[in-house]
């Protein structure tokens, strides 16, 4: 059984911003929304510093459109009351894609 949860504070307001990222050719003005919008969140939401790593991450070099249009893409199909599939998005960004060391 899944472990659920309550949906993050951020939700509605990162889903019109990751779908922006998607249809954008230059995804790193949308991608400097979510930052700015979850840092209001930091402090106060569990996954909210992972995604702001993630988004740090994919903007550190040239944007990279399709991959940042893949990480909006599987955060938008996420169900965010499912604490486990909250945790293998973040994991595959986090670990896999940007290279952080897993703890």
């Amino acid at each position: 059984m899944n472990d659920q949860r309550r949906a993050p504070a951020y939700l509605d307001e990162l889903r019109p911003l990751m779908s922006r990222v998607i249809a954008s050719d230059d995804p790193s003005i949308p991608a400097a929304g979510i930052l700015a919008a979850l840092h209001d969140h930091l402090e106060t939401e569990a996954f909210a510093t992972s995604l702001y790593l993630v988004w740090g991450c994919l903007g550190e070099s040239e944007w990279e459109s399709d991959r940042a249009a893949d990480a909006a893409r599987e955060w938008l199909a996420l169900d965010h009351h499912d604490l486990d599939a909250v945790r293998r998005y973040y994991d595959h960004w986090l670990y896999d894609v940007c290279g952080y060391q897993r703890p």
